[in-house]
């Protein structure tokens, strides 16, 4: 995106903030609107160098890297504009050329632009931290007829009715009446002393990324690159996946590794690189992996990755690696793991003091991190735990429990106002 000259050299002398006041009109705008809002992983474009907020997606429209303009639902079939169609877009002297996403739930004649994917210096904020949302009204658009390759990472924006997220409130739920019990033909796994396991309250989630961002350094994820995204590559062992009404309201699941009690990725691996430990865990010995991608194909959620390649790090990247993660190299399959390491570490420390790891000892990256406390962790055999006591709520529900996978992450939904002040009143405990 260049901006016309006279137009840099304002943006340079006036700031960003100025330079789109000049379009704010006297009277309600006339045509489209473009909205420039601060972005959630750049900001006002402050920390759009850093390689891994651009390896991240966006939460609205899971684009991770690329520049797009935010289209409604409306004028995209007015104008006759798909997902990664070219537009010119215009506004007085300023013009650029950009990619469409068309976003459900924006307004008939708004369009909407991340401030940090415009060639402009930072926005000066107010000494209380305030930033304004800038606009330009009577916007021209315009197509030129070309696509361009802009990284989509979510499949689906819909659930396609598989009540991926719950609606408890008018009546659904995960499941709905497969949720039953199923017949077990084996006998459940036994877990003596520790079954660990995730609740993860979807009404607090705020779709932030902090947990992906946390996951991918604290495991040393690597960072691939645009060209890996655009194949469906992406490396992440945890992502936020929108989801939309028919209302057009978004809605956040964070997706992981859901570390299965009938895992259906354990039973087609040829040489046991993943099995089941007695902790409940889908374990994974990376230098047995031969890379057949079985337990990928296998897995219902889809989360599962592949390394394509072995992945280099150049300095001073190399010093962010976790020395108590191993690295992972071409040909291996990975996952989430639960932070396996962390709860390794406590264990060794509670068997020091003859004791069992007690509730909250082990608090994987992804719970550590999110700020909103929407992830809890602990041993769901332990009944007074937080985990067992919010999975055991009318609240909880598993995703896609009616293949009898058997998930130890349980995701929390709104069912009464009673409901709702108990789980609060757990948190706060």
């Amino acid at each position: 995106m260049e901006p016309q000259p006279e137009a840099r050299i304002e943006l340079r002398e006036r700031g960003v903030k100025d330079f789109f006041a000049r379009f704010k009109p006297a009277a309600p705008a006339k045509g489209p609107v473009l909205v420039v809002t601060p972005s959630l992983r750049g900001y006002d474009g402050r920390s759009r160098e850093l390689p891994l907020l651009q390896e991240i997606p966006d939460p609205l429209t899971s684009i991770s890297y690329g520049e797009w303009v935010s289209v409604s639902e409306a004028d995209a079939g007015r104008w006759g504009l798909r997902d990664r169609d070219e537009v010119e877009v215009s506004a007085g002297s300023w013009k650029t050329t950009i990619a469409v996403k068309v976003q459900k739930g924006l307004p008939e004649g708004v369009m909407a632009l991340q401030r940090d994917l415009l060639d402009t210096n930072p926005l000066k904020v107010a000494a209380d931290g305030a930033t304004e949302v800038s606009y330009l009204d009577g916007v021209k658009l315009r197509k030129t007829g070309h696509r361009v390759a802009l990284p989509i990472l979510a499949g689906s924006m819909s659930t396609h009715n598989r009540e991926i997220i719950a609606d408890f409130l008018h009546g659904h739920h995960g499941g709905g009446e497969h949720a039953q019990e199923p017949a077990q033909i084996y006998p459940p796994h036994e877990h003596k002393e520790y079954r660990w396991a995730m609740a993860i309250d979807l009404e607090s989630c705020t779709g932030c990324s902090a947990c992906v961002a946390a996951c991918t350094i604290e495991n040393n994820v690597p960072l691939v690159g645009p060209e890996e995204h655009l194949r469906g590559r992406e490396m992440f062992w945890i992502s936020i996946q929108p989801y939309y009404s028919e209302k057009g309201e978004a809605e956040f699941l964070p997706m992981m590794c859901q570390q299965c009690d009938n895992a259906p990725c354990e039973a087609v691996c040829p040489v046991y690189a993943t099995y089941h430990n007695p902790e409940g865990l889908n374990a994974q010995i990376y230098n047995r992996c031969v890379g057949t991608r079985y337990c990928s194909n296998n897995c219902p959620y889809k989360v599962r990755r592949f390394n394509w390649f072995d992945h280099e790090r150049p300095e001073p990247l190399s010093w962010m690696l976790n020395p108590d993660i191993f690295t992972r190299g071409r040909g291996v399959m990975e996952k989430c793991t639960f932070c396996v390491h962390r709860i390794r570490a406590a264990k060794d420390a509670a068997k020091d003091e003859n004791r069992k790891v007690r509730d909250g000892e082990v608090i994987p990256a992804c719970a550590q991190t999110c700020p909103a406390d929407a992830i809890v962790f602990g041993n769901i055999l332990d009944p007074d735990s937080k985990v067992a006591q919010l999975a055991a709520s009318g609240r909880s529900y598993r995703v896609l429990e009616e293949l009898n996978t058997q998930p130890a992450v349980n995701y929390l939904r709104h069912r009464s106002a009673s409901q709702s002040e108990d789980t609060e009143e757990l948190h706060r405990t």
